[in-house]
């Protein structure tokens, strides 16, 4: 093994992430699905002992200090634009990480909230839900991220939403806010919101046995709105097609999240194009960050990403 591989693979060895669980397990659960951690364990590559979970939505504290070196957020069944107080608290939290310099990665719900959390506006999209694969066209503050490093132009990845990015402000506290993607139904598909955090509306972490599930869980809405047809047939045709483009798929969520990773948690190794802002430099374990006392119970358990 060369070097520099070995290099990249002890720095992976080390880094420990936050996930912020924002779906309810027991809603998982129901419709036979794993964990949510454990898709965040495969999307990264990482031990699941280097992942610490908060079950937010559950009704888990948040910490009152960040000890790792990087957060991620993830989807869930509710609305980010929700008046619960955790979802209230998730934000504030949010935001104290970037107050703190430490990277963020944020999908689906987590973008949503995240946009929101900068004084953007979340809703129900315009042009209805998506649903199974979507092409991401970058912009060409994309194009120079190292989030998309050694991908294309465009791309497939798995989504699951009908809650959409509508308003954004040019910049926060945190920085300049960008657009980083878009889909051809749908803008901001990915943001940079100031050096370190980077959002995706997309879900890198799923597999086609996730969509598949839930398509089944959810199978009535989505021969409601034309998604598949009535017939048995044809949701196992939609779910064939699902599988036969996984390959692809999981390869580039891969690589994308393998990105992040790499160039925003653990800024070692710079690719060769420039970066819309400066990422976070600390390679070690942010320790003792004040993000305010966290606490309550939750909402009832909501629907499923």
């Amino acid at each position: 093994m060369p070097h520099h591989a070995r290099a990249v693979h002890r720095a992976r060895d080390r880094i420990r992430l936050l996930f912020v669980n924002t779906q309810e397990r027991a809603a998982l659960t129901a419709i036979g699905l794993t964990g949510y951690p454990q898709w965040i364990a495969a999307a990264t590559g990482l031990d699941p002992a280097q992942i610490v979970t908060v079950d937010v939505a559950d009704g888990q504290p948040l910490p009152d200090t960040i000890e790792a070196d990087a957060v991620i957020g993830g989807g869930s069944g509710h609305s980010a634009y929700e008046k619960l107080p955790w979802i209230t608290r998730t934000k504030e939290f949010f935001r104290a990480a970037a107050r703190a310099g430490v990277p963020e990665l944020h999908i689906c719900w987590s973008h949503q909230a995240r946009a929101e959390s900068v004084g953007g506006r979340a809703a129900i999209g315009g042009h209805g839900r998506r649903f199974g694969v979507d092409t991401v066209r970058l912009t060409p503050a994309g194009r120079r991220d190292p989030l998309f490093t050694g991908l294309p132009d465009e791309f497939d990845l798995f989504t699951s939403h009908v809650d959409v990015v509508e308003e954004l402000p040019a910049r926060a506290a945190e920085g300049a806010v960008v657009e980083l993607a878009y889909s051809r139904v749908y803008r901001n598909e990915a943001l940079a919101i100031g050096p370190t955090v980077r959002t995706i509306q997309a879900h890198p972490e799923i597999t086609a046995s996730i969509i598949s599930a839930l398509a089944r869980s959810r199978r009535g809405a989505l021969v409601r709105e034309g998604w598949i047809g009535p017939d048995d047939a044809d949701l196992e045709a939609f779910t064939a097609t699902l599988y036969a483009r996984e390959a692809q798929i999981v390869a580039t969520s891969r690589r994308l999240v393998a990105n992040w990773l790499r160039y925003h948690v653990r800024p070692g190794v710079r690719p060769d194009t420039a970066s819309t802002g400066t990422p976070s430099t600390d390679a070690g374990v942010v320790a003792s960050v004040d993000v305010g006392a966290q606490g309550g119970v939750p909402a009832a358990v909501g629907g499923v990403l």
